[in-house]
């Protein structure tokens, strides 16, 4: 079993899924994005970063964190764009849908979310429906969390099993 302090406790998803379920070339030619904000180019749809954090139920002040992104109306986008990392944003709260399939929960997808904005860190995302939105609220136990991180890796406990082969074929 794996102990509690070796699970996976952070995952950020690279892309919104429209994006990343693209061919790399594709990928260049329909999006436009960085660490923080994406447009799909081929329907205008606008995308932010944020942060889902899941609670540990089993620390104190331990949390899973889910980075994922957040679809988001083209006016809340630019606001944000327009004032990113100044105090004008501080607080603002946007509504918006998860963009990303996420492990583990099944119905994330397209699930309502609240995004707070803030000047100095990433939005906080406050899912609103959903099993995720349940594991917010409630936290992961630890045997849940250990459940996630055999989602998110396998569950082959043992490390270092594998067979070393020599190269004969010089």
């Amino acid at each position: 079993m794996i102990p509690a302090d070796e699970l996976c406790r952070d995952i950020q998803m690279k892309l919104p899924d429209c994006l990343w379920q693209l061919d790399y070339r594709e990928r260049y030619l329909a999006g436009r994005y960085n660490e923080d904000f994406a447009t799909d180019q081929r329907d205008g749809k606008t995308y932010l970063f944020g942060v889902a954090e899941v609670p540990l139920q089993y620390e104190e002040a331990g949390a899973f964190t889910w980075g994922i992104w957040v679809e988001v109306s083209r006016e809340d986008h630019d606001k944000y764009l327009a004032h990113f990392q100044q105090d004008a944003v501080e607080g603002l709260q946007v509504e918006g849908r998860i963009a990303n399939d996420i492990p583990g929960y099944e119905d994330a997808f397209g699930a309502k979310v609240v995004m707070t904005l803030h000047a100095g860190r990433r939005p906080e995302v406050t899912v609103t429906e959903g099993s995720l939105a349940e594991d917010q609220k409630a936290g992961l136990t630890l045997d849940a969390h250990r459940e996630l991180d055999a989602i998110l890796f396998g569950d082959d406990e043992e490390e270092g099993d594998f067979d070393e082969v020599e190269d004969d074929a010089r």
